[in-house]
This record gives C-alpha cells, sequence and structure tokens, in this order.
C-alpha cells in the first residue's frame, strides 16, 4: 500500500511538471503570435525622404523615418519569424542499416562438448527515422524497424535443453516494428524538453548508442541481452532539464512483465512485445542525471529504473507477492584526444525472484520456461571499451573491449547459482569507415563461463552497413 501510495505521488509530480512547462510554451507561443502583428505595422516603407537632413555641424539630426529605420531590424526578424513559421511543419528522415555475417563456436549437447563451427548470415536491421517538426519547438520523432529480414516467431535451438531442444520464441508479431513515436516539446527559456510516447530509456550503453555509426562493434553490447532489454523504448512521459553541462530527466513508463523473465535474459525477457497491447496495471520510474553527452561520445551519467511487474501479468492469481525491478546504472562514453572510453556499470535487483521464477514454472503453453524458470535475485554488469582513432576522423578505428555480466550473483530461497549464466567475453576488432555513409566492422571474441568442465569457445563476426547521417 505504501509503494503505491509513493508511486501515484510520482506519477502526479511527473504529471504536474509536464503541465507546468507546457503552459509556459504555451505562455511563449502566444506572446510570439501577439508581437509578430504590431511589429508589421510599423515598419517603414521605403521612400527617398528616409534620408536626415544635416545640421550645420555636420550631425544628421533624429527625425520621424529615422526613429522608424531604426525599428527596422527589429519588424525585419519578426517578420523573418513569421515567415519561418509559415515554413512549417517540416519533414526528414534518416536511415541505417548492416548485414552480418558470423562464425562461433558451439557444441552438440550437455552431454557432448565437441566444439564445431556454426556460421551464419542475418540481415539484421534497417532503420528508418523519421523527424516531422511541426513548430520551431515541438516535433515528432518516430523509428521504423525491420529487423532480421522482418519476423513474427522465431525457433531457436539449444543444445543444452535435456539432448537438445528446439525453442520457439514468440516476439512482435508482423514484420515491421515501431521502437519509438515520441512528441517533444522544447521550452527555450527553461531549457526543458517533455516527451510523451514511446522513447529509448537512458539506462544502458545498447539503448542510448542506438545508431551503428555511434559504436566500433558490431553491437553496442554483446552481454546487455543476458540481463535487461536491447533497445530498451517504453511508452510514457517524461521531462528533461538541462543547466550548463548537466541534464537530468524524470519519468514514468510502462512496465515490464514477469511472467516472461527467463534464465538467459534476467528481466530482459518481461519487455511487454509479445502482445498487441501493453499491461499497464505496474508503472516504473526512471530517472537519470547526465554530464556532456553519452550519445555523441562526449559524456558520463547516472541512471536509475524501479517498478514492479506483479500486476502487469496475465495470471495474476500465480504470484500474490511483490515482483519490483530496480537497476542502478553507469555510463560513460568520453573521448580524450583520439582515445574512446565506453563502458557501463550495471546492478540490478529482483524483489522475490524465488517467487517469480515458482510461478512461472507452473505457466502452460508458450509461456510455459521449462528449465529456464529458476531467476537470479541479484544481477551485475560490467563493460569497458577502449578505442583508438587513427586519423582523427572515425574512419579507421582499432578497439579492444572486456564485458561481464553475471545473472545469478545473488540467489533468494530454494534457487541454486548457475554458472553457465555467469560469463565473459573479450573482444578486439575494427570499425573502417570506407565509403561516404558506409562501414565495415571486424570482431573477434572469446567467451568464457563460469561452468566447471565447459571450454572457452570463439566467436568471428563481419558487418557491412550504411548511414546516410553518417557519423552525426
Amino acid at each position: 500500500m505504501t509503494a503505491a501510495i509513493g508511486e501515484l505521488k510520482l506519477i502526479m509530480r511527473v504529471i504536474a511538471l509536464s503541465l507546468l512547462l507546457s503552459l509556459q510554451a504555451f505562455a511563449q507561443e502566444k506572446t510570439v503570435n501577439e508581437v509578430t502583428p504590431s511589429v508589421q505595422a510599423v515598419a517603414p516603407a521605403p521612400s527617398p525622404s528616409v534620408s536626415p537632413s544635416p545640421t550645420p555641424g555636420g550631425t544628421p539630426e533624429p527625425t520621424s523615418n529615422m526613429e522608424a529605420e531604426k525599428s527596422a531590424p527589429v519588424s525585419t526578424v519578426m517578420v523573418t519569424k513569421a515567415e519561418d513559421l509559415k515554413a512549417f511543419p517540416k519533414f526528414s528522415f534518416k536511415s541505417y542499416g548492416y548485414f552480418t555475417f558470423s562464425q562461433a563456436e558451439t557444441f552438440k549437447a550437455v552431454n557432448d562438448l565437441t566444439k564445431y563451427n556454426r556460421r551464419k548470415m542475418d540481415l539484421a536491421e534497417i532503420a528508418f527515422e523519421g523527424n516531422y517538426e511541426l513548430t520551431p519547438t515541438s516535433k515528432i520523432e518516430f523509428e521504423v524497424e525491420i529487423e532480421h529480414g522482418g519476423v513474427g516467431t522465431a525457433m531457436e535451438f539449444d543444445p543444452f535443453e535435456e539432448f537438445g531442444e528446439f525453442e520457439t520464441e514468440v516476439e512482435k508479431g508482423g514484420e515491421v516494428a515501431l521502437p519509438e513515436f515520441v512528441y517533444k516539446k522544447s521550452f527555450p527559456t527553461t531549457d526543458s524538453v517533455l516527451k510523451v510516447g514511446k522513447f529509448p530509456l537512458f539506462i544502458s550503453i545498447g539503448t542510448i548508442l542506438e545508431k551503428p555509426s555511434r559504436y566500433y562493434a558490431i553491437q553496442a553490447s554483446d552481454v546487455e541481452a543476458a540481463m535487461i532489454p536491447y533497445h530498451w523504448n517504453e511508452l510514457g512521459v517524461q521531462a528533461e532539464q538541462k543547466i550548463w553541462k548537466f541534464t537530468g530527466r524524470l519519468g514514468v513508463v510502462s512496465g515490464l512483465n514477469s511472467e516472461f523473465f527467463r534464465s538467459y535474459s534476467w528481466v530482459g525477457g518481461g519487455y511487454q512485445r509479445q502482445f498487441e497491447n501493453v499491461n499497464a496495471d505496474d508503472l516504473a520510474t526512471v530517472a537519470s542525471l547526465e554530464f556532456g553527452s553519452v550519445a555523441k561520445g562526449s559524456g558520463v551519467g547516472l541512471a536509475y529504473y524501479n517498478g514492479n511487474t506483479q500486476n502487469n501479468r496475465y495470471k495474476k492469481d500465480k504470484l500474490t507477492v511483490s515482483a519490483e525491478v530496480e537497476i542502478w546504472s553507469l555510463l560513460v562514453n568520453y573521448r580524450i584526444w583520439k582515445f574512446q572510453l565506453t563502458g557501463e556499470s550495471l546492478r540490478g535487483t529482483l524483489e522475490n525472484s524465488d517467487k517469480v521464477a515458482l510461478a512461472n514454472s507452473t505457466l502452460g503453453g508458450l509461456a510455459k520456461p521449462k528449465s529456464f524458470a529458476p531467476l537470479g535475485h541479484k544481477a551485475v554488469l560490467d563493460s569497458v571499451q577502449l578505442a583508438y582513432d587513427i586519423f582523427d576522423d572515425n574512419t579507421l578505428v582499432p578497439y579492444v573491449r572486456w564485458e561481464h555480466v553475471n545473472t545469478f550473483d545473488e540467489v533468494q530461497g530454494s534457487i541454486t547459482k548457475y554458472p553457465r549464466y555467469d560469463w565473459t567475453r573479450s573482444s578486439t576488432g575494427l570499425m573502417w569507415a570506407w565509403d561516404q555513409g558506409a562501414f565495415m566492422k571486424f570482431q573477434y571474441a572469446e567467451d568464457r563461463t563460469e561452468l566447471i568442465g565447459m571450454p572457452e569457445t570463439k566467436w568471428f563476426g563481419l558487418a557491412f552497413g550504411f548511414d546516410i547521417a553518417k557519423f552525426n
């Protein structure tokens, strides 16, 4: 009850803040609209009499025409503003995409650890980003993604499920996803921004560095998907406030559904993409403080996520206790001379993780988790990458990266730790922007888990892609 009251108070504060900013924005726009016509009425007409009469001393005396002339630059500016407003709405779009080839060592089954190579090709992603400017201070941004050539239901093969078993993974129906659709209102006098819609959360490197030209490896993070949603966007409202080089954010967004938490992705599977609608009985709070710009490679940030996941379940009677998810993240993406340092540290907690696992284990049909029901109480993720921009123009950039994730760092109740989900990836690679807007990426990685007897494996990937808004 106390938690619900606290969440309600927070929602009311965000709504009040949004209304306050909106009223201020409307007041600003009204002032501009009222002033512009009155200034146009005093604008002087071109005439020879505009020239001032010389005085005996050679100094021109002020005349009524001169006064009008003094006002001319002001009226010109205001008329220009009015003409600029007529240019709206404006529409522009960007696009990027890439496909990959990879080769990975894998195993036949849990009782046969003989390694063999599996090669894959994937049309990983094609995205279209639209920008519809309504006024100089408001716009609608949206993004349409076609992932893996467009899929609705995918099959996966897990060699460690009994003696190797095919799994069915249900994703968003249809061939096209709309991960972002947001209305943004800027308030120049207060340097604030209001967002309403579906937008990316400032919570992880994989979500913030959305465009492939903003990171050097094939993916911004290879381990985030083992813990949280990758490219994590949610529906909601968020207010942003800038002060000097700092940006603070506070928002209320749709929450996760704990019915789809799994061992291999911790709370990542709870990202509500499986159904047409998003259950909103439990909302989440997101907050962050950023210095500079992490997205543009010149900032650091601290982020926080908190939300209950119990009431967003379809089978509510199976879980009668709270299942709150809390995540803290520290982010850096900063350039010093030709060196680019990128990294993140995430700490997550799932309340009553043993009871969530038990409730999930009794689900049936496609929601049945089988052997992936156990969940860790605390999860950790650490990543650091150092890149060197050889020509100082982002055309040839080698890098080294180290990543580690453990979603069973702490457990509750009868759940035991699963060392298979405590794994580390060490990578080295190269990004080459070989043509205007086109790039190639090479990456070699070695994976190691803490599961006794599990050998290290090697992975190699190659990506080819384009970005028509190259490195902006």
